[in-house]
């Protein structure tokens, strides 16, 4: 009975875990449409302009959700074979990794928004 509880318990830090991270997922995934907008004003002014200030926002806005994808395309939520502790620092990595791309979002999409709204409507 108490290997039964431990595995629950084990299975249960695990899933919450995941949960954790897929919720950060979200959160961020909520913000690539901010994301995607002002990259294409951005595009938009700099073929206009050339200026290099536009150019280093849109490269931001790009850098960070090139970071996201590539995040999503490495990260395996199942961990076939690997033991709890394994996978609670799996877990806990790829929690720390999407917190830091959550950053990466925020800063570039409030780096562009500050630029855009100097601009003349």
């Amino acid at each position: 009975m108490v290997a039964l509880s431990a595995c629950s318990d084990h299975r249960a830090e695990e899933q919450a875990l995941l949960d954790d991270v897929i919720k950060l997922h979200d959160t961020v995934m909520g913000k690539n449409d901010k994301l995607t907008r002002n990259r294409m004003k951005l595009d938009t002014i700099f073929r206009n302009t050339k200026d290099s200030t536009v150019y280093k926002l849109s490269a931001g806005l790009t850098n960070a959700e090139s970071e996201m994808e590539d995040w999503m395309h490495r990260f395996d939520p199942e961990q076939p074979g690997k033991s709890h502790d394994e996978v609670v620092e799996y877990l806990k990595n790829q929690k720390k990794q999407v917190q830091h791309i959550d950053s990466a979002f925020n800063v570039a999409i409030s780096n562009a928004n500050s630029y855009l709204k100097q601009l003349p409507k």
